[in-house]
């Protein structure tokens, strides 16, 4: 299976067992179905859930031999609020609140019902679908607000929870005692078959290789270079070397180079070891999760870091992060708060306790912001600041800052809340982050104040920035502009470009650093030019575009412009707002 099809089967195979969670054998029923919707090749997840829909209300299979389920069929896990108040509707009704959930809204889920529900059904399930549901976007509103009523959380809420369950990491029913017997003859030769498979004698995975464990100690800047192993498991040769020789076995992202451990340990009842790899100095390091639990074993994720800096690692889905043995005094807070409340984490052996998944929403892409101290053995302690997801798959970026000289915290805390919650840009494929202050004012036509932030990747080589105009209190003001960053290296220097939309008109907003002397547009706007106001200050350029209503109508394109940037030794850039 495809790796993205790992995470597509995941979100389908938790629609389908709260679908079927009361009837016989849904884990078993759900994962025959995700896996026949996972192949569909074209159209993505959508397509692949729309299969789902079709099989849940059309062919759903039916549950195997008892001794089957004896074995395979996780026990059910007490349900927590929104669980228990989906056993309470039909299963049809189950399935419309889910889609609502999955992000569609109600008359895309009454769409996406009613191709199937016209159909005469048979059969008890079909039969229990029917009920009173006809599959209309009043319906699909009736099993929400129910759902609402039922738990009393919000929508954020609701979602957080659906997505922390995960049906296929349960823990597996003790089998009867009559039937004890019977149970453990077939583990022990399934176990048995699954020893041979797995330590195949012509495998050849390879050793680790240590770091030593003062490394990070004798430098200033350590890195993932620098990351000794950690946890109680980091001399279990054994455990190691399955774990390497399952990367290296990937087809589609074995390592390259040496490989590492950063950690090997039990992890909520569970044998893990986190490995990476070692790609030179011109590539960043990859990371690979092994997992051993009582009847699988693998990889489960792999994902190429944005650099070789150490940062927080997402253990699996375990709400739990692996922190480099350098940084300390690790907190966290949620982005969407007007202001930073930060919550201290507790780290043992590199792992932290897991954080509330309730923390995780999609207004902030799911992210976290975590603040930890590194205190070098010369030098002053200074402050790391991460956003991190629950998703090990996803990127971690650090982040840095070009300050204002004044209420720097206040436009740090603005600023991440732009980044994560606004879509000041994508954090799930995000590099290193480098946030910036540009200019801060007044809005023409009585906008309010406003402040002009860069989001721009920390490496050189990253794809160019963009920027966006931001309240006090983080809230985006304009879509995303541009910069130019791709071309200059410095903060003096950066300059960037946007439209803005008053109450009455679209207006062009330009600022740049000290290093720039003077602003130039050129374009469908006619020429306009801007410098510095006073010596080592910071040009401002504001030129009126079109009215927001009569003539052009509001749907009109924006005139074409660029923005040119007269540096001081006489070099020059151009930036596009759009």
């Amino acid at each position: 299976m495809r790796r993205v099809d790992r995470e597509h089967y995941a979100r389908l195979l938790r629609l389908a067992y709260l679908v079927l969670d009361d009837g016989d054998g849904p884990f078993m029923r759900a994962r025959r179905l995700a896996a026949g919707a996972t192949r569909v090749r074209r159209g993505g997840y959508p397509a692949m859930r729309a299969r789902l829909v079709a099989s849940l209300l059309t062919a759903p299979p039916t549950g195997r031999h008892r001794l089957h389920r004896l074995v395979f069929e996780p026990v059910r896990t007490p349900p927590g609020p929104v669980r228990a108040a989906l056993l309470e509707l039909s299963p049809q009704e189950r399935l419309a609140y889910l889609l609502r959930r999955d992000g569609l809204t109600a008359p895309e889920v009454a769409a996406e019902l009613s191709v199937h529900l016209r159909a005469d059904f048979q059969g008890d399930f079909q039969a229990d679908f029917q009920g009173g549901f006809q599959g209309g976007f009043r319906d699909v509103d009736q099993a929400t607000t129910a759902v609402d009523g039922r738990t009393g959380l919000d929508e954020a809420a609701q979602r957080a929870e659906i997505e922390a369950f995960q049906p296929d990491l349960v823990r597996l029913r003790p089998p009867p005692a009559w039937r004890a017997a019977v149970a453990a003859v077939l583990a022990v030769a399934l176990l048995a078959v699954a020893g041979f498979v797995l330590t195949r004698p012509e495998e050849r995975p390879g050793e680790t290789t240590a770091i030593d464990p003062r490394a990070w100690q004798r430098t200033g800047t350590p890195t993932i270079d620098e990351w000794p192993a950690q946890g109680e498991l980091r001399d279990n040769a054994g455990l190691l070397r399955r774990a390497t020789g399952a990367w290296r076995a990937d087809r589609q992202d074995p390592p390259i180079g040496r490989v590492l451990v950063l950690y090997a340990g039990t992890v909520d009842g569970a044998s893990l070891v986190v490995l990476r790899d070692s790609p030179g100095h011109r590539n960043a390091p990859s990371v690979a999760q092994y997992f051993e639990r009582r009847l699988s074993r693998g990889v489960e994720s792999i994902r190429k870091l944005g650099t070789g800096a150490g940062q927080l690692i997402m253990l699996g889905m375990t709400w739990r992060y692996l922190v480099p043995p350098w940084l300390r005094d690790l907190r966290a807070a949620v982005p969407s708060g007007r202001s930073p409340d930060w919550v201290p984490v507790s780290v043992r052996d590199g792992v932290s306790d897991p954080l509330p998944w309730s923390w995780f929403t999609p207004r902030c892409q799911n992210y976290v912001v975590f603040q930890m101290t590194f205190r070098p053995t010369t030098g002053e302690p200074r402050t790391v600041t991460q956003l991190a997801s629950h998703n090990p798959q996803s990127a971690a970026p650090h982040v840095t800052f070009h300050d204002p000289p004044e209420q720097q915290e206040r436009f740090r805390w603005a600023a991440l809340q732009a980044v994560a919650c606004e879509a000041a840009t994508t954090l799930s494929e995000s590099g290193d982050l480098r946030l910036g202050h540009l200019w801060s004012g007044e809005l023409p036509d009585d906008g309010g104040r406003a402040t002009l932030l860069t989001v721009d990747a920390a490496a050189p080589w990253a794809a160019p920035g963009n920027s966006i105009l931001i309240s006090d209190a983080g809230r985006a003001l304009s879509e995303r502009g541009g910069t130019n960053s791709a071309t200059t290296s410095t903060t003096g220097t950066m300059t960037a470009a946007l439209w803005w939309r008053s109450s009455q008109r679209w207006h062009l907003i330009a600022a740049a650093g000290p290093g720039i002397a003077r602003l130039k547009i050129v374009g469908e706007l006619g020429a306009h030019e801007k410098g510095t106001d006073r010596p080592g200050g910071t040009p401002l350029l504001v030129v009126p575009g079109p009215r927001t209503g009569g003539t052009p109508p509001e749907s009109a394109r924006l005139p074409v412009v660029q923005v040119v940037a007269y540096e001081t030794d006489g070099d020059r850039t151009v930036v596009s707002p759009s």
